[in-house]
């Protein structure tokens, strides 16, 4: 069965849908899309490959991975270069003082480790990962973290249970 790539004209989010189809939903907004009416970006027999095309076309509609991973070693960098806050209690001590998060800046953080993470070992299974978060990341959170990263394009699964980034 051949497979094609097509993107919502709503929200411009890329999806795969069998090549005969005549329509199909976007995942995205739920709209329903007429297959035979929009430009295929990519044809394959392969689910694997679609899976890839899939992930780079959303990757490069949102304005490209390469952006984003270059945005992340920046920020990565720049924590490196600053340090934890530090404050000093009235005897004197020095005492770490994390700054206060808010559950997005959280998942933003958790998103940038993970991708540094793929970046770094490559195709990796959840449990992984994990090792690899700050200790409070529980495995639910990772996982919701890594269904944000698929639907935004820049993680695939090459195979059950593992994740990679889109190449």
């Amino acid at each position: 069965m051949a497979y094609v790539v097509i993107v919502c004209s709503r929200c411009r989010l890329a999806r795969g849908a069998p090549e005969h189809a005549r329509t199909a939903s976007c995942p995205g907004c739920g709209r329903k899309l007429r297959v035979p009416q929009l430009r295929k970006y990519h044809r394959t027999d392969s689910l694997t490959e679609l899976s890839e095309a899939i992930g780079r076309l959303n990757a490069s509609l949102k304005g490209g991975l390469e952006a984003y991973l270059g945005d992340l070693r920046e920020s990565v960098e720049c924590g490196r270069k600053n340090g934890p806050e530090t404050s000093f209690s009235a005897e004197g001590e020095v005492a770490a003082a994390p700054p206060p998060e808010r559950p997005a800046a959280l998942s933003a953080r958790i998103d940038r480790a993970i991708v540094a993470f793929l970046e770094r070992k490559g195709p990796s299974a959840a449990p992984e990962i994990l090792e690899g978060l700050p200790r409070r990341t529980t495995l639910e959170h990772l996982e919701k973290r890594l269904e944000a990263l698929r639907r935004a394009g820049l993680v695939f699964e090459p195979s059950a249970g593992k994740y990679a980034l889109v190449p």
